[in-house]
């Protein structure tokens, strides 16, 4: 089962506006392929080419090298289902009207459908979980519903493709993972070529094992996620910087959006600020001085820390230090520079050991030279010090001038050019 697609040269234009512009790409029998672009990028104006919905003004479209042309609408329809972005119920046909139209490509003129019909139906409803609403109006379904029962209808089509065009807009995380789960399926069980527009990568990315970017109606890449998606191409087809990551849950590749607080790109009138140490108990702390748009500096944080993953995914100067190892005469320096280079430090909730003890050092270093020093949440040190050490170098930092904050919220008065007042705080 399933189809190889080619499309050789397409061409389309609305009103004299190029949609599509010499667009190449080839999908292989049973494959999983998303399409991804910015708006207006192609992508659903390509699938309705494939689809013939519309027609290009030039180009070839070939399934299993045969022109589509060559095909009646009938033919067409056997091999091809189409579940559309939205879909809109003129009339109050139930539901399992609705998925008993995908049967009507098999079926002559005024022949009526058979038991194999209704055991397709039936069956098709039941993969896409809509069995219980057989009896209802299509016209009462909420969106969600909807979209499961139009997927039931092309399920029922017993097609060798599957085109998508959007199919999760307007769907909650719920239905959007349920929906592309079952184009998944279908693509594993029965071998059905599936193409789908998709608009968000990083749900992309968990259902699809290929992938085309469109821009300005061309294929900018094609392949597999790490060909295709790549803060390059991300650039350049959505105009925005973004970063590529592997999820450290799940080791799916994912796509973020940077918003880089470095020298050049700092809120205007927002400090430097050198946040001292990392783990999840300092993401707080980054997490807010980076959405107040401060120059950040992170360290000492090992190789493997949350801290130098959000150092190095901002683009932030970071120390790092090997795992299990205390700093050297190298990375003191580093650390003493990252400091003296930002306007304030702080020292945020962290756990403390003897390996980084030695960061005192380096800070009471800067403190008389005049640096302001920061350290959040003094009062619970006990709970997070395996050293039994912490306390006594902190309370020492304090005589020397720093000053303690009670949260990381009270970050805020310090960094923002109002004294916090953006938000009444």
């Amino acid at each position: 089962m399933g189809i190889d697609i080619e499309v050789h040269g397409l061409k389309l234009a609305y009103d004299a506006e190029p949609v599509l512009e010499d667009t190449n790409f080839k999908v292989e029998r049973g494959d999983l392929v998303a399409l991804l672009g910015a708006n207006g990028a192609g992508k659903s104006t390509l699938l309705r080419c494939i689809s013939r919905i519309i027609k290009p003004n030039s180009g070839q479209i070939l399934l299993d090298g045969d022109e589509l042309e060559k095909f009646s609408s009938k033919e067409s329809a056997r091999m091809m289902a189409v579940v559309p972005q939205e879909t809109t119920a003129d009339f109050d046909f139930s539901v399992e009207d609705i998925v008993m139209m995908g049967r009507f490509p098999y079926l002559g003129r005024f022949q009526k459908e058979t038991q194999k019909d209704r055991d397709i139906v039936r069956r098709s409803m039941e993969m896409t979980g809509v069995s219980h609403l057989a009896e209802r109006s299509i016209a009462n379904l909420s969106g969600g519903e909807k979209q499961r029962v139009i997927m039931a209808r092309a399920v029922c089509q017993e097609p060798e493709i599957m085109l998508l065009d959007e199919p999760t807009a307007n769907l909650d995380i719920g239905y959007q993972s349920m929906l592309l789960e079952m184009a998944s399926r279908l693509n594993r069980e029965q071998k059905v070529t599936v193409v789908a527009a998709i608009h968000d990568i990083n749900l992309a990315v968990h259902h699809f094992n290929r992938f085309v970017l469109l821009a300005g109606g061309r294929v900018m890449a094609a392949g597999r996620a790490e060909e295709v998606i790549t803060p390059e191409n991300i650039k350049k087809s959505y105009g925005v910087p973004a970063s590529t990551y592997r999820h450290p849950l799940h080791g799916v590749l994912q796509v973020s959006v940077v918003k880089g607080n470095t020298g050049d790109t700092a809120a205007e009138g927002s400090p430097a600020v050198h946040v001292i140490g990392g783990g999840e108990e300092a993401m707080p702390t980054l997490e807010l001085l980076n959405q107040e748009g401060c120059c950040l500096s992170v360290g000492p944080v090992s190789a493997q820390d949350s801290g130098c993953r959000f150092a190095h995914f901002h683009s932030l100067p970071v120390v790092v230090v090997p795992p299990f190892t205390s700093m050297n005469g190298v990375h003191k320096e580093e650390h003493l520079q990252l400091m003296r280079n930002s306007d304030l430090v702080v020292i945020p909730p962290i756990p403390f050991g003897e390996g980084n003890l030695p960061i005192f050092e380096e800070v009471e270093t800067i403190l008389k030279e005049g640096k302001p020093v920061y350290i959040i949440d003094l009062e619970s040190v006990e709970e997070r010090d395996y050293s039994g050490k912490a306390r006594q170098f902190l309370e020492k930092l304090v005589r020397k001038g720093a000053v303690v904050l009670d949260r990381v919220d009270d970050l805020k008065a310090l960094v923002r050019p109002d004294g916090g007042g953006k938000d009444g705080s």
